[in-house]
Order: structure tokens, then C-alpha cells, then sequence
């Protein structure tokens, strides 16, 4: 279940990345082009915001099992 959670993670993090690129390179914000509400928007943000502090904490979690075993 959780390696599922970790790569629905890793895939929204890559997303918005390729949002975030192309908006810094053409002024083009895919995603308002290709949702034209609101609240639509606000979700598909807020999921990548929530993609990348599940990834933050997990990742620090997997460190410190790591830095353990050595």
C-alpha cells in the first residue's frame, strides 16, 4: 500500500514540476488551461502540495532508517 502511496507521490511531484517548468519557460499555466474552474485549480495545487510534503517527511523517514543500519 504504502509503495503505491510513495509512487502516486513521486508521479504529482514530476507533474508539477512539468507545470511549474513550462510556466517558467512560456508563460503558459497547463493547468488553468486545461481545468477552467476554480476550485478545480485549487485542488489540483493543493494535491501537488500535499504530493511534496508526503515525499519530504518520507524521504527523511527513509534516511534515518538508513543512517540506523550503518
Amino acid at each position: 500500500m504504502l509503495k503505491k502511496l510513495d509512487n502516486l507521490a513521486v508521479l504529482f511531484l514530476v507533474l508539477s514540476g512539468l507545470v511549474w517548468g513550462v510556466f517558467g519557460l512560456y508563460r503558459l499555466n497547463i493547468v488553468e488551461y486545461v481545468f477552467d474552474r476554480e476550485w478545480l485549480i485549487r485542488i489540483t495545487y493543493v494535491v501537488f502540495g500535499v504530493a511534496f510534503i508526503y515525499h519530504l517527511v518520507t524521504c527523511r523517514k527513509d534516511s534515518k532508517k538508513r543512517k540506523a543500519k550503518r
